[in-house]
């Protein structure tokens, strides 16, 4: 086992920007003061969420948010070297039953933009929930209504300068605490990002889940001492699952589809744990992209999908979350995407 007991606010369906930025701070130190592997799950590329329209998506994540858009032809937004893959298809707009924590350069970009973006985004959800100016935290809702919390690279950074060693060895000062490429940071490897993405799951179910990435995926994993559970899906990358008693169905249903990218160790012998349990996915949306119903599809696309998450016990379904799934060896792996930050 690879959890561990620390102390977090972080217990509820709204559970604030502040709680959910100290647990994964919390859950990073927790990582490399155990091992400096990365297990399971490498790196999580990507988010899918289908929108209601890209003239709307373009104003909230581009010019207020401050993502670059990617120059092909896709509609991917860039934050760092994570992205966005949003798609507007006709299909009912995509809410994540959770939210988002994002880290951006500035906030005071961000709060530039705002009286404009309420103007342009009047007849849509968006809205600011919370802004916190001294602490360097915002959270926001997009037109669809999603929550994410945006957090402030260039403030948190500025709190933990005084924390930073005296060596005169330069990898031993990046990786110190309070470093630029320490567990102290909210940013991602030194850049913006996607820090986490906070997943709400049913009273109840926490222990299952957390069985379910240690022994499939080979996750690291932290319970937090309220009872929250945080899976490591790269360096300074977290999902964040968070009971809560409140969910209701629609919550749940708005969630299909909304599906996650991430890059797996040990692809082949996840393919067959997963297919052993019936859980192999192929998404009808992507068939032009891949397919996965046979280990020869998967080893040919080098992708795989799964979207329930069980209780490996009895194998009821605890919840649904698409992972798309890719080896090491896949050719768009460490990809750097174009993106080119906002800054006053």
């Amino acid at each position: 086992m690879r959890s561990v007991a620390i102390s977090t606010k972080c217990s509820s369906f709204s559970v604030g920007a502040a709680s959910l930025g100290n647990a994964v701070i919390e859950a990073s130190r927790y990582d490399e003061s155990k091992s400096l592997d990365l297990c399971g799950v490498a790196w999580l590329e990507h988010i899918n969420l289908v929108i209601g329209s890209k003239l709307l998506a373009e104003k909230f994540y581009q010019d207020f948010l401050g993502f670059s858009r990617d120059p092909d032809a896709k509609f991917h937004m860039n934050l760092g070297q994570q992205q966005f893959h949003l798609a507007e298809n006709g299909e009912p707009a995509q809410k994540i039953a959770g939210s988002l924590g994002l880290v951006v350069p500035n906030l005071d970009h961000v709060r530039k933009g705002i009286n404009k973006a309420r103007e342009e985004l009047k007849q849509t959800m968006f809205d600011i929930l919370e802004d916190n100016v001294e602490e360097g935290y915002m959270t926001v809702s997009c037109p669809w209504g999603n929550i994410i919390h945006l957090y402030c690279m260039a403030q948190y950074d500025e709190k933990l300068k005084l924390m930073s060693s005296t060596s005169s060895k330069k990898m031993v000062k990046l990786h110190s605490p309070g470093g630029p490429y320490s567990a102290d940071r909210i940013c991602i490897r030194g850049k913006p990002g996607i820090r986490f993405v906070e997943i709400i799951c049913k009273k109840g179910s926490i222990a299952a889940i957390n069985r379910f990435y240690e022994e499939m995926l080979g996750c690291n994993t932290v319970i937090l001492s309220e009872g929250n559970l945080a899976v490591s899906v790269g360096p300074g990358v977290h999902l964040i699952f968070t009971e809560s008693d409140v969910l209701t169905e629609k919550d749940v249903e708005s969630s299909k589809g909304v599906h996650i990218c991430i890059y797996a160790h040990n692809f082949e012998s996840l393919y067959h744990k997963l297919s052993a349990r019936n859980l192999i996915w192929t998404n009808p949306r992507f068939t032009r992209l891949d397919t996965c119903d046979t280990w020869e599809e998967a080893k040919a696309s080098r992708t795989l999908r799964f979207k329930d998450i069980i209780d490996l016990g009895n194998g009821e379904k605890l919840l649904e979350m698409e992972h798309e799934t890719r080896p090491l060896k896949h050719g768009q792996y460490m990809k750097v995407p174009y993106y080119k930050p906002k800054i006053l």
